[in-house]
């Protein structure tokens, strides 16, 4: 919003007015300014997932400076870009995609999120954007449609199959992972949340830079979250297997991120391989993000 207010003569300020149980509020104003023409603008539309693989070519060190810069000094930033290193991160990523796939309160959002006919979807994940091979993605929707297909499957090794297709060959042919940190966490939790309402504009930054700069991008929020479960003995399934392997995560991550409760984002990032054709989720309407009140 505030990137895209600069080139309309306006200047964006906003204020965390706290949370209603799950939802947080904030108050955004706008003032005239002068108007000021913002790089990064263009990307907005662009931006998107890209869970496949990249190119086999390591960043550049102007792209990494832009990255650097575009992310700010506020927060810290490490990269992983040694194949060793992105196969350790890797084998993370397998273990949440397994406890993902397995656990069956995933089950409806799979079915729900997955948009099996369109390439360019505003309201879900196309399937020819998953990153998996056209063998699997006709396997997964047959899966999807009983829980007890999906149950069948797993049995039979099928989170393994998708692991390898969505986090061992993508961190393989990538040029890097990336994380922010957040080395000192506010107290306070009303301060706490506009930390992360900050990392977050952080994050957009660097996301719309790498997009500027012709580079994909694919957050790797799983490992962070099961972690999370599992660290803090959250019951975030009634699988007993499941609760196991995120403390086992819980554990494993914290082996390749000593003092990991500090991570807040972790991502993929590289140069895109050529493909035909273009499937991505693609922007909501206006209409269904905005409500007008008197």
């Amino acid at each position: 919003m505030r990137i895209a207010a600069e080139t309309l003569g306006k200047r964006l300020r906003w204020t965390y007015l706290g949370s209603e149980g799950p939802m947080h509020n904030l108050r955004v104003r706008l003032a005239d300014d002068e108007p000021r023409a913002n790089p990064l603008l263009a990307s907005i539309y662009q931006r998107s997932v890209d869970r496949r693989p990249y190119r086999s070519r390591p960043l550049d060190p102007t792209s990494k400076l832009a990255l650097e810069q575009a992310a700010g000094q506020a927060f810290r930033l490490d990269w992983f870009e040694s194949l060793k290193a992105r196969l350790k991160i890797a084998a993370l990523m397998g273990v949440a995609t397994d406890i993902r796939l397995r656990i069956p309160e995933t089950f409806e959002i799979h079915r729900r999120i997955v948009d099996w006919t369109s390439a360019l979807s505003p309201h879900g994940i196309p399937a020819s954007a998953l990153g998996l091979d056209a063998m699997t993605v006709k396997m997964m929707r047959w899966s999807l449609a009983e829980r007890s297909r999906t149950e069948m499957s797993n049995r039979l090794g099928s989170p393994k199959m998708a692991s390898l297709q969505m986090d061992l060959i993508p961190a393989i042919f990538s040029a890097a992972f990336f994380a922010f940190r957040v080395p000192q966490r506010p107290a306070d939790p009303h301060d706490a949340v506009v930390q992360l309402f900050e990392v977050g504009q952080a994050v957009q930054r660097f996301w719309l830079t790498a997009t500027r700069l012709g580079l994909a991008m694919q957050p790797c929020f799983a490992p962070l979250a099961f972690s999370y479960y599992g660290r803090n003995g959250i019951a975030f399934t009634r699988g007993e297997r499941e609760r196991r392997s995120a403390q086992k995560l819980a554990k494993s991550l914290e082996q390749c991120f000593p003092q990991s409760q500090d991570l807040v984002f972790l991502g993929r990032i590289g140069w895109p391989a050529p493909r035909k054709g273009q499937s991505r989720s693609t922007r909501r309407a206006l209409s269904e993000l905005v409500k007008v009140s008197g």
